[in-house]
């Protein structure tokens, strides 16, 4: 039993003693005969040095350190266990096993005795101090003689001199070692006397707890250990007494030992190997499969689309109308924003024919794909990362056996960019639209194409530069025979200086057509900036110029410019944005002049001002102060401007702005000559003196209205929130515009609202309800206009059973001197900042009018049954009847 557990106990210390990375101890020499062990115990964390780096090996090892020294092993095996899927947790041991247990801590005993007893002897046989320091002083007698008369052996006395130095270091050494191991012996010996104590107690307790079992096995192991630790000492010395005295001992593990313990160290090291090899191929595996998810992902393809079923019955009295019924209530009756203007109330939803029965089928299908990779043709020795997007769409409603059914191909787009060499890439887009912009007044194409073509760039690098090129076709293969194709280059030498030459020409296979030349710069000089640009455009000779200046200096903030612009046009631009109102050029066209402008911030208080004139098409100059105080989030504005048009020194009532315009760099702001203020809340900053109530009033005078002073005041805002079960919108709005010396030009206007809606009440079916209201009255002198819109209703949110709704809703909107009754032409109803609801007209004839509807739907998830009864009185003369039906499912994938 015992020589098991030693030989177990080697094998473990072997173990231990592989670690990747030893530590280091000043005061352990090389070439020591437990150097290994010491720094690879150290290296696994079981033992450590003291703080000035030393291992101080010959200090005995207390009670305390030798249980600091277990529980670390402990814990380091437990976790290999576990890492194992092995229970770290030792069974209760058979009586036959506590029994050789016992024996084994006995014989320890015995043989710690008998190693007292060797040690002992060794002391005995030992040379003592005294003997030692006689040697020494015959050595140091030997030294002092006289070198001895020539023909004396000088190499045997020589050898005899360097043997009687050995043989006292060997002494010395030999017994500082014999009174070390004769102090740790009987420190042992006492602690084997109290692990006898600790065996007797721990004997009664075998059957009820098995942990304290498992921790004498511990402790035996650990005896064990240090009886290993004393033989190899003791063994050192011996062999260190036997060079000095010859004296020879007994060997205290067999050669067959120590080959067990070395097999099962270089098992266990090739164990460590093979493992070290599987989790290294598990890691390059699982790296291959990152990259394959990544590309899966790249490469993701996607279905998507929508299938809806519906069967449909309409049915009409009096006139064949087709009518909206967006303002009353949401409903399944909508045709919803058809023709994409953002509008839903302008488009008709019923009406005007009779329609029996009719069912419907329609499937929208889309198969989109992210960026492909793709390899080149031919070899594939070039890879293109996320080449090309595109999708397959399509729409098909009730479609016939033998209808020939084809999707859609879209191809969205099919852009790569390519290192061609170090530091040096190439990208392209090509496609059926190319977006790109060289500058603002030279080929200007990045909101609205110009047609299908190619844009490739190329960034060589060098200096910062980067050329791009353009070819394609004006409006796609629509027979005008219009291409287009060109260059740009920039240069960018410094971080802050940039330079750019443009150069494009578009005309059909022989003839002239149109080129456009520009040059354009920008310098950063800290706070300030520089930025300009000339151009120009033949044969049309459209020619122009400008600069512009920017900078601040703490407080201050400047801005200039001097601008000289032709007769441009979209055409002479070749500019796709500014041909449909996508243009945001700086300057409109036919114009020379200069502005300016400043401001100046002082904590809560900003002030501003500027300055802007020019001649040429709409010559005008303008100028103006401004002033702005924020207290969290109150602000009050106040301003003056003066509009003088055709700079002929008189103030006028309004200028066409200095801003180019939407469509064909043409004006289409105007800057006034007056003066106001306005005070606004904003219920959406933390700061908001009521949460959520946003509220403004203003006032604006206009003095040079040919008429007399025009007067606008107005005053505006909205609360909304929650009360309990309840929540609410409330909308309020004056407006008073006074003309002087026109009262058929004034005009005011008062408009106000609620919304009110539950939560679903805690009552039989959770019924909730909901209920709105605004109104708009607008007094003029030529005409008054009204508009009042209303709706409630009440939903059962569990009606019959989970999952199922049953709503009825009652509308009605009626409107006076209005532009239309069955479709309107804006949606205001919920925007306090305008006077309308649903039609524009203000101060203005019109006609009269209303509509009203019951409304009745079930809806089951996605299936809804619906029902509703409509009336349209259009101006008392048309009136029409109609009842519908409809039943709709539909499902989204």
């Amino acid at each position: 039993m015992k020589k098991r557990l030693v030989i177990l106990l080697a094998g473990l210390l072997t173990v231990l003693s592989m670690g990747f990375g030893l530590a280091q101890f000043s005061d352990v020499p090389a070439g020591h005969w437990a150097k290994e062990a010491v720094e690879a115990l150290a290296a696994k964390g079981l033992v450590i040095g003291f703080p000035d780096g030393t291992f101080r090996g010959n200090e005995t090892l207390t009670r305390y350190e030798a249980a600091l020294i277990i529980y670390r092993l402990l814990q380091m095996i437990e976790a290999e266990l576990k890492a194992k899927g092995e229970s770290p947790t030792m069974k209760a041991l058979s009586e036959e096993d506590l029994q050789a247990l016992r024996n084994a801590i006995q014989e320890l005993a015995s043989e710690l005795a008998a190693l007292g007893v060797r040690v002992s002897a060794l002391e005995d046989n030992a040379a003592t101090k005294d003997d030692i320091a006689r040697l020494e002083a015959m050595i140091q007698e030997l030294k002092a003689q006289p070198m001895p008369e020539p023909g004396m052996d000088q190499a045997a006395l020589q050898e005899l001199m360097d043997r009687v130095e050995a043989a006292s270091i060997a002494a010395d050494t030999a017994l500082a070692q014999a009174q070390q191991l004769a102090e740790q012996l009987e420190a042992l010996s006492q602690e084997v006397e109290g692990v006898k104590g600790d065996v007797s107690a721990l004997q009664t307790q075998v059957e009820a707890n098995a942990g304290a079992i498992q921790a004498l096995n511990e402790l035996a192991i650990l005896l064990n250990q240090d009886v290993l630790t004393l033989q190899d000492r003791v063994t050192a010395l011996e062999k260190g007494l036997a060079e000095l005295q010859g004296v020879s001992f007994e060997e205290f593990a067999t050669k067959e030992d120590v080959a067990a313990v070395q097999e099962f160290a270089a098992a266990l090291r090739s164990d460590l190997v093979k493992l070290a090899d599987r989790v290294g191929a598990l890691e390059g595996k699982t790296g291959e499969l990152e990259k394959k998810v990544a590309t899966l992902e790249r490469n993701a393809f996607t279905i998507s689309g929508r299938l809806s079923l519906s069967y449909y019955q309409y049915y009409k009295t009096g006139a064949a109308q087709a009518f909206d019924v967006d303002r009353l209530f949401s409903s399944n009756f909508s045709s919803g924003d058809s023709n994409g203007n953002g509008l839903v109330v302008d488009e008709p939803d019923l009406g005007p024919n009779d329609t029996e029965g009719a069912t419907t089928a329609t499937l929208r299908l889309k198969l989109q794909t992210k960026g492909l990779d793709a390899k080149s043709t031919p070899g594939g020795y070039n890879t293109y990362p996320g080449l090309v997007q595109f999708s397959l769409t399509g729409s098909w409603t009730n479609p016939s056996a033998s209808a020939s059914v084809a999707p859609n191909l879209v191809v969205d787009k099919v852009s790569t960019t390519l290192n061609v060499a170090q530091g040096q890439t190439l990208s392209f887009t090509f496609g059926r639209t190319v977006r790109t912009k060289f500058t603002e007044y030279v080929f200007d194409n990045d909101a609205v194409s110009r047609g299908p073509g190619l844009v490739a760039s190329l960034n060589p690098g060098l200096l910062g530069a980067q050329i791009t090129a353009v070819y394609g076709s004006k409006g796609g293969a629509n027979g005008d025979n219009l291409y287009f194709y060109g260059a740009r280059a920039t240069l960018k030498p410094l971080d802050t200086l940039t330079l750019g030459l443009s150069a494009v020409r578009e005309a059909t296979p022989g003839s002239s057509g149109t080129t456009v030349f520009g040059l354009d710069g920008s310098l950063a000089l800290g706070p300030f900036s520089l930025s300009g640009e000339y151009f120009s455009s033949s044969p049309s000779n459209a020619s122009g110029y400008y600069v512009m200046a920017s900078g601040g200096l703490g407080i201050f903030n400047l801005k200039a410019n001097y601008r000289n612009i032709g007769a441009i046009n979209a055409n002479t631009q070749l500019s796709g944005d500014a041909e449909k109102g996508e243009n945001n050029a700086p300057f409109h066209s036919d114009q020379v002049g200069y502005g300016g402008e400043a401001t100046v911030s002082l904590g809560i208080l900003s002030l501003g001002g500027y300055y802007d004139t020019y001649t040429g098409t709409g010559a005008r100059t303008a100028y103006g102060v401004n002033g702005t105080v924020t207290l969290g989030a109150l602000s009050l504005r106040a301003y003056y401007d003066a509009a003088d048009k055709g700079n002929d020194g008189t103030l006028d009532d309004s200028a066409s702005s200095e801003k180019a315009g939407p469509a064909n760099y043409s004006a289409s702001e105007f800057n006034y000559t007056q003066y106001g203020a306005t005070l606004s809340h904003d219920g959406s900053k933390p700061e908001a003196l009521i949460r959520n109530l946003n509220f403004t009033a203003s006032v604006n005078v206009r003095p040079q209205i040919a008429s007399g002073p025009g007067t606008d005041i107005a005053v505006y805002g909205d609360y909304s929130g929650s009360f309990g079960i309840l929540n609410a919108k409330l909308l309020g709005r004056y407006h008073s515009y006074t003309l002087q010396g026109s009262a058929a030009g004034s005009y005011s206007t008062l408009k106000g609202g609620i919304q009110a809606s539950t939560q679903a009440l805690a009552l039989p079916l959770a019924p909730s309800l909901f209920g709105e209201f605004v109104t708009r009255q607008t007094n003029g002198g030529t005409a008054n206009n009204a508009e009042t819109k209303y709706a409630f209703g009440v939903k059962l949110n569990e009606f019959l059973f989970k999952n199922s709704s049953l709503e009825v809703k009652y509308g009605a909107y009626q409107g006076s001197n209005i532009s239309n009754v069955l479709l309107g032409s804006d949606e205001k109803a919920w925007d306090p900042s305008v006077d309308h609801i649903y039609d524009t007209k203000v101060n203005a004839g019109g006609i009269e009018g209303s509509i009203t509807g019951l409304y009745v739907s079930w809806t089951y998830w996605d299936l809804v049954l619906s029902w509703g009864q409509f009336q349209v009185d259009n101006n008392g003369t048309f009136t029409t009847n109609a009842s519908a039906f409809k039943i709709a499912y539909t499902v989204s994938f």
